[in-house]
């Protein structure tokens, strides 16, 4: 091969980036807030993905709620009671500003129970105690349905909750003293590809005083040798 063109091709691969492929990464993002009594109206926020970071594949997005519940039970009639009970705690969801429809109750926690019936006398309290429990909602989301995660900022989303209580046999003589606390949570994990970027180190030319050096030699080599002659 012609030296020169040797030359320039050795150039252009040392000044080329090289891009080996896409790598595999996870973007997670969380908020939680504060437990408050019920019923509760809670909001949360949740960073977008930037789109500089590479290309999305796929979110997830989960959304929890946790509950807290004191209950106390009481025989108000004049007479023995048999009854069963159990409270309930649902969770609403609003996840419109990305465009995700959630289920209504998205999910619900247990408050307290008798767990069956019980029987109480007249006058007789009957304390359930603490009960804390959570639920949660998860969705995985790709292709189209991934555009409303894509810019800069935050969004959010929102989580309310509605008690129910549920009662079988008692004749409306059985009161229910209960305090409840909820709390909402969520999270997001964006997964995305990001380009590797490979770039050679820059070739170093030699000094051009080498280069004149080698001139030199062999211009007095030249020299030497008409006068020999």
């Amino acid at each position: 091969m012609n030296k020169k063109l040797l030359g320039l091709t050795l150039a252009a691969a040392g000044a080329m980036t090289l891009s080996a492929g896409a790598q595999a990464l996870v973007l997670e993002d969380t908020f939680e807030n504060i437990f408050e009594t019920t019923e509760i109206n809670q909001t949360g926020e949740l960073s977008l993905f930037d789109a500089s970071l590479g290309d999305l594949t796929e979110v997830t997005l989960t959304l929890s709620g946790n509950s807290i519940s004191t209950s106390m039970l009481e025989n108000t009639a004049s007479g023995s009671q048999t009854f069963s009970f159990d409270s309930v705690l649902n969770f609403f969801l609003d996840a419109s500003s990305v465009g995700v429809t959630t289920p209504a109750p998205a999910f619900t926690t247990v408050l307290a129970s008798t767990d069956g019936f019980v029987t109480l006398a007249a006058g007789e309290f009957l304390d359930l105690g603490t009960a804390e429990d959570n639920g949660s909602w998860t969705v995985t989301l790709t292709g189209a349905e991934l555009a409303p995660f894509i810019g800069t900022g935050n969004f959010s989303v929102g989580c309310s909750t509605i008690s129910g209580t549920t009662f079988s046999g008692g004749g409306g003589n059985i009161n229910n003293t209960q305090e409840t606390t909820a709390a909402c949570s969520g999270s997001i994990a964006y997964m995305y590809d990001a380009a590797v970027v490979i770039t050679p180190p820059t070739t170093v030319p030699a000094p051009a005083s080498l280069w004149l050096m080698g001139a030199g030699l062999l211009g007095f080599a030249a020299f030497k040798k008409r006068k020999s002659s």
